[in-house]
């Protein structure tokens, strides 16, 4: 399946989410939760059949002899660096690059880059940010269907927010469909 294809699809499985979740605001209790996990459950059930029936393609890339950021040392079997010598870099279980044989056991920790702490900030802040907005936007829209007499307000917003959140996840989508095409 294109990756374009597959980015527009998940986007529309996000709307989709999106308006039938706020849409079943309008529900008793019960058979809104009933109702949003049906749709969890559906919607999961259609991602996954999309992804079992087309594959994404892998990424093809040069054959490294090395895991990224390990060394092949000299007891090395197949260039994995599996089994190398006590000089050979390794990757710890949380991330960070540790050089084994540093020292008296003690491997040495490399610092974070301040770019990827900022960017990892700026993510968080703008997502924050998101979800804060689209909630002041989400009552702002009720209040005014509920004010004009709307008969179904809630189903009204759920076809708005479905269409707010198409919007926002495609262009994610589709950009890293063009960066992955770009990398080939």
């Amino acid at each position: 399946m294109n990756s374009y294809a597959r980015a527009v699809g998940a986007a529309a499985l996000q709307g989709l989410l999106t308006g039938v979740w706020v849409a079943a605001g309008e529900l008793p209790p019960a058979k809104r939760r009933l109702s949003r996990a049906g749709a969890v459950v559906t919607l999961s059930g259609i991602a996954s059949i999309r992804d079992w029936a087309f594959p994404e393609e892998p990424a093809r890339r040069p054959a490294l002899t090395a895991a990224p950021g390990v060394e092949a040392g000299p007891g090395a079997k197949g260039g994995s660096g599996a089994g190398a010598g006590p000089d050979a870099k390794t990757q710890a279980g949380n991330g960070v690059e540790v050089e084994d044989g540093a020292g008296e056991g003690q491997g040495e920790v490399r610092p974070v880059s301040r770019g990827r702490l900022i960017a990892g900030g700026v993510g968080v802040a703008v997502s924050v940010v998101t979800m804060i907005g689209a909630r002041r936007l989400e009552k702002r829209w009720l209040g005014s269907l509920e004010r004009a007499g709307h008969p179904h307000p809630h189903r009204a917003l759920g076809v708005r927010m479905g269409l707010i959140s198409f919007a926002a996840a495609a262009p994610r989508g589709l950009i890293r469909a063009y960066d992955a095409g770009r990398r080939l």
